[in-house]
């Protein structure tokens, strides 16, 4: 017995100690840092945690997977929540880590000497007789069921039943068409009930998106102080504005460019007329227009004529904007080979598998999916051409320019220019100076951890942003805590 357990032990230490020593992995990490962060953020320590097969290689090749805890070291003050440099988001890109993965950032800033302490992973390919960093592991958001979603599969049941249906539904598109029904029947129940116990209704977003793991990260941080919010799934910016209007929630997520659209009864709100009453809590953080190709794709927007282009979800907000830089651009659907309608997993998929040749999508950065795409897929960024981010801010309010910095994605070297709106929280005029003040000032708590409480996005807050591309009126009590809003708001 005693020599099986040796034998296995030998087996695992070989195991952990495949691929680079520790000093090519220290060398890796530090060369990886400097690249992004300078000479601001010094590795101090760094130690080996072993290894894995990555099991998205190609066939041909032989990949590991290095685990590291690291300490870094601040060499001066700095912001990581700051739009106009690196911050905590490609951190997490250049160490390969999740959101909980990296502790130590401060909301509000780090002083000089702060130190930060990490869990990454870098991925090695065997080059001959040694290995050869490719990439930080990208993250990919673990798919747990939250709190509030729970199997309905009974109820679609039920309903089935009750309408005279086949058990279970006649077909796949049938059961699609009841559990969205009852989802979204659902959250207005829970809506209604949260206000009855005087509690707030947040429309988020779809499930694991960005908007709903940051809704419940929000949750997460007022439950000390005794605030109730509950968190709603919902189709996204879009379906969220609505149901702000309708009065089913009091608090809502979406973009800056889309709530000024509601707000005027324009373009997407064309038919459902001004919303008057809508005013922003706050800018959250940036929402960046991420047009990605194949490193061997085209080089331009422009060469995005003729070719296969993923636009993003009909009616959604994103695929609004993405139309909108198309046009800033000079094209048009009609001057697309074929424009899809897929969500952007499924879009990362065809263009990996060869069926598309772009995608245009606005999400926060990084996007995890895009992050774990990288892995097996190299992907490349689009810039947006000057002329067209001037045209696009002047005549879409709620936009503004922006810099994706470098290493915010695996592989991506240089930092590209492109642009963005703001992830906006939002609520109607209803809603007392009081309630928007206490929610600001915990929303914007020094003390406040985003990376733990699970959403990358959070850690960009700062009531130090501008606030002049919100593009729609803030709340009284907003313009309380806010002091430093810019005097062109309007």
């Amino acid at each position: 017995m005693r020599q099986f357990f040796l034998v296995m032990a030998c087996l695992l230490l070989a195991a952990c100690s495949r691929g680079p020593d520790v000093n090519t992995l220290e060398a890796d990490v530090k060369a990886r840092l400097q690249q992004v962060f300078g000479s601001q953020l010094q590795l101090s320590e760094l130690q080996r945690r072993g290894s894995a097969t990555d099991s998205l290689a190609p066939a041909d090749s032989e990949r590991l997977i290095v685990y590291f805890d690291a300490e870094l070291q601040l060499q001066q003050a700095y912001d990581f929540s700051a739009w106009d440099s690196p911050g905590a988001a490609s951190l997490l890109s250049v160490l390969g880590a999740g959101p909980r993965g990296i502790s130590g950032i401060l909301s509000g800033g780090n002083q000089a000497g702060d130190r930060l302490r990490a869990h990454g992973s870098l991925i090695y390919q065997r080059q001959g007789d040694s290995w050869q960093a490719l990439v930080a592991q990208g993250f990919s958001q673990a798919q747990q069921p939250r709190d509030n979603q729970n199997d309905n599969s009974q109820l679609i049941t039920a309903i089935s039943t009750a309408l005279h249906l086949a058990p279970g539904g006649t077909s796949e598109q049938t059961r699609q068409i009841i559990q969205d029904e009852v989802l979204a029947a659902l959250g207005n129940i829970q809506g209604r009930l949260s206000r009855l116990e005087n509690g707030y209704a947040l429309a988020g977003g779809p499930a694991y998106g960005q908007y709903s793991r940051f809704a419940d990260a929000y949750s997460r941080l007022l439950q000390p102080q005794q605030i109730k919010l509950s968190t709603l799934l919902t189709d996204g910016g879009l379906d969220n504005l609505r149901l702000l209007r309708a009065g089913k929630v009091q608090l809502a997520l979406s973009q800056s460019d889309t709530a000024y659209q509601a707000l005027h009864g324009q373009g997407l709100f064309a038919r459902d007329g001004a919303d008057t009453q809508l005013r922003a809590l706050a800018s959250l953080y940036p929402e960046p227009v991420h047009v990605l190709v194949r490193a061997d794709g085209p080089q331009r927007i422009a060469d995005l004529r003729g070719k296969r282009v993923n636009l993003g979800l009909p009616g959604s907000a994103s695929r609004d904007t993405a139309l909108a830089v198309l046009a800033a651009h000079g094209l048009q659907v009609s001057d697309l080979a074929s424009s899809s309608e897929l969500d952007l997993q499924n879009a990362l998929t065809a263009l990996r598998d060869g069926q598309l040749d772009a995608l245009l999508q606005v999400i926060g950065t990084p996007a995890d999916t895009i992050s774990a795409a990288s892995d097996a897929l190299d992907l490349r960024l689009l810039a947006l051409e000057p002329a067209a981010i001037a045209a696009l801010q002047s005549s879409r309010p709620g936009t503004f320019a922006f810099t994706l910095a470098a290493g915010s994605y695996p592989r991506q070297s240089q930092a590209v220019t492109t642009l963005a709106v703001s992830s906006l929280l939002l609520t109607e005029q209803t809603l007392t100076n009081r309630e928007a003040q206490q929610l600001l000032n915990l929303l914007f708590s020094p003390g406040a951890q985003w990376l733990s409480l699970g959403s990358v996005q959070g850690s960009q807050l700062s009531a130090r942003q501008p606030l002049a591309a919100i593009g729609i009126p803030l709340h009284p009590g907003a313009l309380q805590i806010l002091k430093d809003v810019p005097a062109g708001m309007p």
